[in-house]
């Protein structure tokens, strides 16, 4: 899910004299009696600083950025563009750099158990064919992988993916030879004959079957739930600031709803925005369902399958445990925070 590496950048998109103009109306709405007063930016005055990159669970980002949706709700909001290295943003979200990013629900787990108190509060997407593995022509399925060498990415969610459908389909992961690549370096690997098998997100998966005329083995279509993107933020600044969780869950209400039902005028706009061909837009799309309300009521149920974050969460912690990769395991109900999302039954759209 890494977007293609490109120079970072920062953009901040209220003017002074809209934040005047913003707080100005809302005192002026507030002087009517039982009015509730909008969410405010914090009293040192920081913005929330929310980075986004080119993926379908971060276009509503983009949308609600420009069309200053984000001020309109009271919480001022820097959008920062992390599409050159989206796994350094995690670490950035978590040391105190940025205040939100969408996770993988993998690596929301892997650093909560790693004693970052972080928490999802929206489930914004899930992979429903974003990622692939594809093999050189000569493998016809994932059991012909015994003695060959698969390419990924090591300790991330791809090897956790690669791992699950092993498990699956009888391959013993002991008789497979990991090789750590990155992604983006998919095509060039397999091309080249050094792996046998690539596990990718796109577009990279894509490149790496066309490449070779590889065999798509498996994708994340095959297992719906597997792989979600959560939005997730410090637990510290949620508690300082849940006025602003709660304006920024809304404007996640508004744009997701704007983007699904206007995908032409939206391609358009992340594509120019992020600099990316509107043709991609689109191919990611296809493959990367973006979740609403009603998505998100199952994503946060107490329930054992895949479907439920909770319970993707404990396999999840225990691979995670098994592997070396941590040592704690750490409860899903102090990471996974639905109160915002159920907030919103009580608030029109």
């Amino acid at each position: 899910m890494n977007p293609r590496p490109k120079p970072a950048r920062t953009c901040a998109p209220r003017s002074t004299l809209r934040n005047f103009i913003v707080s100005a109306a809302a005192l002026i709405v507030c002087a009517v009696p039982g009015c509730t007063q909008p969410p405010q930016t914090a009293a040192n005055g920081e913005p929330l600083r929310l980075a986004t990159y080119f993926w379908p669970g971060s276009f509503w980002i983009d949308v609600a950025w420009k069309k200053g949706w984000f001020a309109e709700a009271g919480v001022d909001v820097e959008r920062v563009d992390v599409e050159g290295d989206f796994f350094k943003s995690l670490d950035r979200v978590a040391e105190g750099h940025l205040d939100a990013v969408a996770f993988t629900h993998f690596d929301l787990v892997r650093l909560a158990a790693a004693g970052h108190n972080l928490v999802g509060v929206v489930a914004v997407d899930y992979s429903d064919g974003a990622e692939a593995l594809i093999s050189r022509p000569r493998i016809a399925k994932v059991g012909d992988l015994k003695g060959k060498r698969v390419g990924l990415r090591r300790g991330t969610y791809l090897e956790y993916l690669f791992i699950t459908i092993a498990e699956r389909e009888g391959l013993d992961i002991a008789d497979v030879v990991l090789v750590e690549m990155p992604t983006d370096e998919s095509a060039a690997q397999l091309a080249s004959g050094r792996v046998d098998a690539v596990m990718a997100w796109e577009p990279y998966a894509s490149q790496a079957q066309q490449a070779i005329q590889g065999v798509k083995l498996f994708s994340t279509a095959d297992f719906p739930g597997l792989a979600y993107s959560t939005l997730g933020l410090r637990k510290e600044f949620i508690d300082a600031r849940p006025r602003d969780v709660e304006a920024l869950v809304r404007v996640w209400r508004r744009a997701t709803e704007y983007v699904r039902k206007h995908p032409a005028e939206v391609c358009a706009l992340t594509a120019g925005l992020n600099q990316y061909p509107v043709a991609d837009c689109y191919a990611i799309m296809r493959v990367d369902r973006i979740l609403d309300v009603a998505d998100n009521d199952r994503a946060f149920s107490y329930a054992a399958g895949f479907d439920s974050m909770h319970g993707s969460w404990r396999r999840m912690n225990d691979y995670m445990i098994d592997q070396g990769l941590v040592h704690k395991r750490v409860s899903s109900t102090d990471h996974l925070d639905s109160r915002f999302i159920r907030a919103l039954d009580q608030v029109a759209p």
